[in-house]
Formats: structure tokens, C-alpha cells, sequence
């Protein structure tokens, strides 16, 4: 059913190690089109990618040592780093600038999804812009109404913090959302403003 749903472009509700995630395959632009949409999200506000290992060099290029540090740290986990997209990706993964968001996550939920679907994941938060973040399908049910194509069960997740978002674009690291990681947990890898 997971596979299908992901083969056929769908939207999938699904738990991550911090809320509940609201994707599909990264790849398809009408899936990512149909995030937007349902999330009520601005365009210009880039979606995340979840990723396993073997995707990153697809989709990024990057050459500083301390991507590196902080993935071998932090990763799999609630760590979102925005690097430099790979040129020849499709527009709609990235942003006018040519970045991309990416994060390993530790669910073992989500990292099946990747797996199942051979495909990397639109990974935004289950939620519509300005409403809280959900922490179990029940609440994906409630807030979405039938807008989502699949919503797979996880449970009730602990109340959680959001992953932290580092851009690594330049060669000053900057925290753009301090989340789950602390300044100082990822202070002790890199410097990171």
C-alpha cells in the first residue's frame, strides 16, 4: 500500500523522530505542488527533503569538512542542513538560490518510506501554516480532512521540538531555527553563528 501510494504520487501523513510529516516522492513536482496546497505554505518557504545516506550525493554537492563533522554527529537525527543543490535536480526541489534542505531522520518509519518508495521524501511538517505541529494521526486526520492520501499510524509521539536548521551555504554557519540540537551541542563540532 506504502509503495503504490508513493509510485502514485500520492500524499503520505507519516511519524518522524520529531512530529508527525506530512511528503511524498520528492521527485514529483505534483506531489510537492499538492504539499503546498494542502499545507496552505507560501512558495517561497522551500520544503525539506528527507533523505537516507545513499541519496545526498544526488542531490547535493558540497565540499567543506564540517558538513561532514556535524552529519557524522548529529545524523541520523533531527538535524536539517541547507547545502547546495545538485544543478541538474528538478526546479521545484530547489529554492531560487539553489539550495536544498535535507535531513537523515532516525524513524525507522521514515527511513522504510525512503526505502519502500526508492525515492528521497517531501518532509514538512504535518501541519497548516500557523497551526501546531501534529503528534499522532489522529490529530493529521483532524487538521487535514481527508486532504491527505495516506496516513500511516505511529502512535501518539512525545511532545517534541522541531529538527534545527543549519545553512551551510557560506563558509559562516548559521542556525536559522534552533530546534531538538542545541547551539551548543552543535558548537562543540563547528563553529556555528
Amino acid at each position: 500500500m506504502v509503495s503504490a501510494a508513493l509510485a502514485n504520487n500520492q500524499v503520505l501523513a507519516f511519524p518522524t523522530e520529531t512530529f508527525y510529516g506530512l511528503g511524498g516522492n520528492a521527485l514529483s513536482k505534483s506531489v510537492v505542488e499538492r504539499v503546498y496546497s494542502i499545507k496552505q505554505r507560501s512558495l517561497n518557504k522551500p520544503l525539506p527533503v528527507l533523505i537516507t545516506p545513499e541519496w545526498l550525493p544526488r542531490l547535493c554537492m558540497w565540499r567543506d569538512s564540517r558538513i561532514n563533522d556535524l552529519m557524522d554527529a548529529f545524523w541520523p537525527g533531527p538535524l536539517t542542513l541547507i547545502l547546495k543543490a545538485n544543478p541538474e535536480l528538478p526546479h521545484h526541489l530547489q529554492n531560487d538560490n539553489g539550495s536544498l534542505a535535507v535531513r537523515y531522520s532516525s524513524s525507522p518509519a521514515t527511513q522504510r518510506l525512503i526505502e519502500l518508495g526508492n525515492c528521497p521524501i517531501i518532509g514538512t511538517s504535518a501541519n497548516r501554516a500557523g497551526m501546531p505541529e501534529c503528534s499522532s494521526a489522529k490529530d493529521v486526520s483532524n487538521q487535514f480532512n481527508n486532504q491527505v492520501d495516506l496516513i500511516i499510524d505511529g502512535g501518539e509521539l512525545s511532545v517534541s521540538q522541531a529538527s534545527t536548521i543549519v545553512n551551510c551555504r557560506s563558509g559562516t554557519f548559521k542556525v536559522l531555527r534552533q530546534g531538538a540540537i542545541s547551539l551548543t551541542e552543535l558548537n562543540r563540532i563547528c563553529e556555528i553563528r
